[in-house]
């Protein structure tokens, strides 16, 4: 699904959010799809910035991290006030 609606740069953002969470936890891309029920592609379009999710995917991907939505969000928020100073 290409982007739409949203900035590629705020999608580059989450994607940055979800594999610097990923590679914390110590879980590869393939895992995560796994966990997640998506496949490996779709993880590695996300955290390239190149798919804007659907909710229930933002959803299965957090819960395969074992984080929440919005610490995903706050975390690709992060990302962007770092990058403005």
């Amino acid at each position: 699904m290409p982007a739409s609606g949203h900035s590629r740069t705020e999608l580059s953002r989450l994607g940055r959010a979800v594999r610097q969470t990923r590679e914390q936890r110590g879980i590869s891309p393939g895992e995560l799809a796994d966990a997640a029920g998506t496949t490996r592609q779709s993880i590695h379009e996300l955290e390239a910035g190149r798919l804007d999710p659907t909710y229930e995917l933002l959803l299965a991907v957090a819960e395969g991290l074992q984080a929440q939505p919005s610490a995903l969000v706050a975390l690709a928020e992060q990302i962007e006030g770092s990058r403005e100073r």
